[in-house]
């Protein structure tokens, strides 16, 4: 069986979903539904170590990938998250194309033996990283460029709001210069817009728990008659 790694290196469609909750047993019963890869939000979630540890071995238990998501990249926190046991590594908070090739560093000063097995996932999320994109793109360690639509928004000066024209005109972009050097984009989509962002050319399909639940009670509501 293909592991996460290599789907994401082949450019095949895949799902990463971030768990939300500290809980095996979500975690448990949501790998069996058919996704790629769950991640450990450690940046903006509430997720203790052990919590990353014990989740990500249940997930690892379905064949389903255990990514964290720290919150930043600190030598000391990319190593001790990954002594863990996780799969791979999120990473956001770059602005240079240096701070990514030093955490690179780290991961593989973390994990010398299994470094060649583990996921490198770079978030390109601020003005300036965008303007280093094409010095983020020659990092060969990289398996997926994770475009940050609402960091880059708020990068770009509006709060967030990345469906204001500059912004997801930026956004595409983006999207598109990972793609024309055979670099595997990964994107947040939403019901509404994941078809659009594939016909992009974004193989990395990102999404939460709480989305996939939302969206399976409106399903549910549609298929019994009543409203939503």
């Amino acid at each position: 069986m293909s592991t996460f790694k290599d789907k994401l290196r082949n450019g095949d469609t895949v799902s990463l979903i971030n768990v939300n909750h500290p809980s095996l047993g979500v975690v448990d019963v949501v790998s069996r539904l058919g996704i790629d890869a769950f991640m450990f939000d450690c940046e903006q979630g509430n997720l203790s170590y052990a919590d990353v540890e014990y989740m990500g071995r249940a997930a690892q238990a379905n064949g389903v990938g255990a990514i964290a998501r720290i919150p930043s990249p600190e030598p000391w926190i990319i190593e001790r998250t990954i002594m863990r046991g996780v799969d791979g590594l999120v990473i956001p908070r770059l602005d240079t194309a240096d701070q990514a090739r030093r955490a690179i560093a780290d991961i593989r000063y973390a994990s010398p033996s299994t470094f060649a097995r583990k996921v490198i996932i770079v978030q390109i999320e601020t003005v300036p990283a965008v303007q280093e994109l094409d010095d983020f793109l020659s990092l060969s360690e990289v398996d997926c460029f994770f475009v940050g639509a609402v960091d880059l928004a708020k990068s770009m000066g509006y709060d967030g709001d990345y469906s204001q024209p500059a912004v997801q005109a930026k956004l595409q972009d983006v999207v598109s210069r990972i793609v024309a050097r055979g670099r595997t984009a990964g994107f947040l989509v939403k019901e509404n817009d994941m078809a659009y962002w594939q016909s992009q050319g974004v193989t990395m399909l990102y999404s939460h728990v709480n989305e996939f639940l939302s969206l399976g009670v409106r399903h549910w509501r549609l298929a019994a008659g009543l409203p939503v």
